[in-house]
């Protein structure tokens, strides 16, 4: 009945698991003492915690995956290859996060 597919599903999709993937690291790290890096966020957390951090990750988010949609409408190819790099470039910051936290965790090889 409804097969038709959204305008990018799949980039939306992994944009917004590697943001949340994001911000779980980050709440574990800080478990562990580890601190953000992100100015804007360092004060978000102090002020508001990591409740606050997941709503402003919540905001940052929707706001670039409305824009690529707003995008998408003139050139599709460049709000598909926002996402993507976006994707990449949390997935690489997401892999970096679960390194350190495994190292510090368990101890450096």
């Amino acid at each position: 009945m409804f097969n038709r597919k959204l305008v990018l599903e799949e980039e939306t999709a992994v944009f917004v698991l590697v943001n949340f993937a994001d911000v779980i690291l980050t709440a574990y790290t800080f478990q562990y003492g580890g601190w953000e890096t992100n100015l804007i966020a360092a004060w978000i957390i102090r002020h508001a915690g990591v409740m606050g951090l997941a709503f402003y990750k919540f905001a940052l988010v929707t706001f670039a995956i409305l824009v690529c949609q707003f995008i998408y409408m003139m050139h599709p190819k460049t709000a598909r290859a926002v996402l993507i790099a976006g994707s990449f470039g949390y997935g690489l910051l997401v892999l970096y996060e679960t390194i350190q936290l495994f190292m510090h965790v368990f101890g450096a090889p």
